[in-house]
């Protein structure tokens, strides 16, 4: 008995050693955004440096990690960018494709551009986008009609300028919407869609050098402002380098963020009130009321929330005074009041040490706790957390390594891939160049399982009825390794039992498949060939309606030709049936049979008991062999044709001294009866022709010869006899 082995892969691109990952793509990655999709899919659109420009690219991930792009993505825009990159952004829109907004020197100066993608690469807003105008760092936003707003640093007028695209992706402002905060100019525009094809726009009032402060403005879907003036939301002094961390739910926006005050920074949560209000006062609620002298920094800051929940969960690094040691804290608010649930102190996740603990990306939201990415800056690595609604840890360990160690990783983002992982995503030089990696993890906390055979065995098996025994590994090491074992048959057919012991049945391909007992949407499988040593059958038998006398048989026509090849009369089924019980144990269908009689095929050697042999013909009456015959040896052989004993019940039609099977069974009902007569009759009537069950002397044509065979067995009272 052989048993092949093949990985099935099930992960697929997705990599359960966190020392290699995944890459995004064989090419440099300059600069990334990710988006992930609610079908399952994260996007992620990349710079690719060539010689003194780049181009922009974009690759679509599913839940596994398989790249449906291409291994290396496609080519969004080739357009000159310079030696340099600005900072571009990216979204989804209701039909999962991605938009990004960036900027390429294509006239000889910096304009802004936006691109629509759908899932199978097309470029729906055309192959050059749609041109906003003069300017840098556009930040597109869908709102709820399905209309995209852009904002964008406009370079001529050096403020924040504003564009709407229609669905049908035409411009729908006839002037762009210039953002300013009376005379003075803006920067950092984030686009934050509301209920009704609203928008909130969270911006920057510039100050000196790189130092703004935050304002917001609510628009209509015509672009109309719905308070006569932004309204400030801080007072603190903010770096217009970077975007504050914002949400929407449903008209009310909350904005995360973080600043200087006097010599220290501090991290808040603002809430903007449909009315363009905020009922949380300047600055809004603090993340931490230990904001003195002494206390630690509290820097960068990312929000997420539950839909429909009543809380807002914060996340901030904390830093000592010389910013060299870092450390994660976690904050929860209530949505109406801005309460703090986790003290005034907030809840420390990871103290403020050297090893430079970071928290990166967008926390994803699984019920109503978070899963967070963070980056320990000294040593390189990645790590995933999940907490519950107490901001406790959930996992094992608390943190699940994404990236082992190496060498710095930069750009970091998190997002969900499917109801039931999340993927981390960064860039890394591992000695060639800067390129994008990926790394999944479960919502409970498994990186995967890996299906093998036991220390690395041989795949195969030589002996019938053979055993291979199977091991699962589930990552990390420090997860539970109890899984739940299971064949999935395809071509054949195998048992396994719970310690991942496989038992061959049938030849044919099964899945041996491994399921987390901790979380079942992990699993992993290998595909397992079995194939057989086989014995060999050779079975005499004629079929009266195509013998030809001289112990030769014609072969059957399709009406202008033979319908098999040459030597080959028709097709037969031989089962092996059970002596004792008639079970069926084995079945060869479409087995030729020559136009000597001659039928030859193989068995699986594991079928070696006693069996009643039936050959079934498509108009001919069934016939058994007349006792059971053993199927101990390599070889079995058995000849109907000796005579009509040599059939169970005597059940063969003798002509001059050869045995065959009664012909006239077109109906198949195990009778030559009426039933026969009428289908024959019938198309002889209509001079039917063709490879027709009701050919039953095989020329390929319905008439009176064949209407004789049937009457004339019919008279006999012509049907089965079967031990069965």
């Amino acid at each position: 008995m052989l048993l092949t082995i093949i990985s099935g892969m099930a992960r697929a691109q997705f990599n359960t050693n966190t020392s290699v990952n995944m890459e995004i793509s064989g090419l440099n990655d300059a600069d990334h955004h990710s988006a992930a999709t609610t079908d399952g899919k994260m996007w992620i659109a990349f710079f690719r440096q060539i010689g003194s420009t780049y181009n922009l690219m974009a690759q679509l991930l599913d839940a596994s990690g398989n790249k449906l792009l291409g291994p290396d993505g496609i080519i969004v825009s080739s357009q000159p960018t310079g030696t340099s990159l600005y900072v571009f952004n990216v979204c989804i829109d209701a039909s999962n494709n991605l938009i990004i907004g960036c900027q390429d020197i294509r006239t000889g100066s910096d304009i802004a551009v936006v691109y629509k993608i759908a899932e199978d690469g097309t470029q729906l807003w055309g192959s050059t986008g749609i041109v906003l105008g003069a300017g840098l760092a556009p930040y597109p936003g869908v709102l709820s009609n399905g209309e995209t707003v852009i904002a964008w640093s406009e370079s001529i007028g050096n403020t924040l300028n504003m564009q709407k695209i229609k669905t049908n992706g035409t411009i729908a402002w006839a002037t762009p919407i210039s953002v300013l905060v009376g005379t003075t100019k803006t920067i950092r525009g984030q686009v934050v869609p509301t209920l009704n094809g609203t928008f909130t726009l969270v911006f920057q009032k510039k100050s000196y050098g790189i130092s703004s402060t935050i304002y917001a403005q609510r628009y209509d879907t015509s672009g109309t402002a719905l308070a006569a003036l932004p309204i400030k939301l801080s007072t603190v002094t903010t770096s217009n380098t970077s975007y504050c961390s914002v949400l929407a739910d449903g008209d009310t926006t909350y904005v995360g963020y973080y600043g200087s005050v006097l010599s220290r920074y501090n991290s808040y949560l603002q809430r903007i009130d449909p009315t363009v209000t905020t009922p949380w006062g300047m600055n809004g609620s603090n993340f931490c009321t230990s904001i003195g002298g002494s206390d630690y920094y509290q820097m960068l800051t990312t929000i997420n929330m539950t839909p429909g929940s009543n809380y807002i969960w914060s996340f901030s690094n904390f830093a000592n005074s010389s910013q060299d040691q870092y450390g994660i804290y976690v904050q929860k608010f209530l949505k109406t009041t801005g309460a703090r649930q986790f003290t005034d102190l907030a809840k420390n996740l990871v103290p403020v040490s050297a090893t430079r603990h970071q928290h990166k990306g967008v926390p994803i939201m699984v019920g109503d706790a978070p899963i967070y990415q963070e980056y320990e800056d000294v040593n390189y690595k990645i790590f995933a957390a999940r907490l519950d609604v107490n901001g406790n840890f959930v996992w094992p360990g608390n943190s699940i390594e994404l990236s082992a160690g190496g060498s710095p990783k930069m750009r970091n983002e998190f997002g969900p891939a499917g109801p039931n992982r999340c993927v981390g995503i960064w860039t890394e030089n591992r000695g060639v160049m800067d390129r994008g990696y990926a790394q999944d993890i479960s919502l409970n906390g498994l990186i995967g399982v890996v299906v093998a055979t036991q220390g690395g065995v041989s795949d195969t098996i030589t002996t019938p009825g053979g055993t291979l025994q199977m091991v699962a590994t589930v990552f990390p090491a420090n997860a539970s390794q109890n899984v739940t074992w299971s064949i999935i048959p395809d071509t054949g057919t195998a048992s396994i039992d719970t310690t991942g012991l496989i038992t061959a049945g049938t030849d044919g391909n099964v899945w041996a498949k491994a399921t987390s007992v901790v979380d079942p949407t992990v699993k992993d499988s290998m595909m397992v060939t079995i194939s057989q040593p086989l014995k060999t059958i050779n079975i005499t038998l004629y079929l009266e309606g195509l013998y030809a006398g001289g112990g030769l048989m014609n072969q059957a026509s399709n009406g202008s030709s033979p319908q098999y090849g040459t030597g080959i009369a028709d097709q037969v089924t031989v089962e092996l049936h059970d002596a004792a019980t008639g079970a069926l144990e084995y079945s060869l269908a479409n087995m030729n049979l020559s136009t000597a009689g001659v039928i030859t095929g193989s068995v699986p050697v594991v079928h070696n008991g006693n069996y009643y042999i039936y050959i079934i013909h498509r108009n001919s009456i069934t016939v058994s062999t007349a006792t059971p015959v053993s199927f101990a040896g390599s070889s079995i052989s058995y000849d109907f044709s000796i005579g009509v004993s040599q059939a169970f019940g005597s059940n063969m039609k003798d002509i001059n001294g050869v045995a065959v099977a009664f012909a006239g069974e077109a109906t198949q009902d195990c009778g030559i009866d009426s039933s026969d007569m009428i289908a024959v009759d019938n198309d002889n009537a209509t001079f039917a022709s063709g490879y027709i069950v009701t050919d039953i002397n095989g020329d390929g044509g319905v008439d009176s010869s064949d209407m004789i065979l049937v009457d004339n067995n019919n008279a006999a009272f012509i049907g089965c006899v079967l031990p069965f």
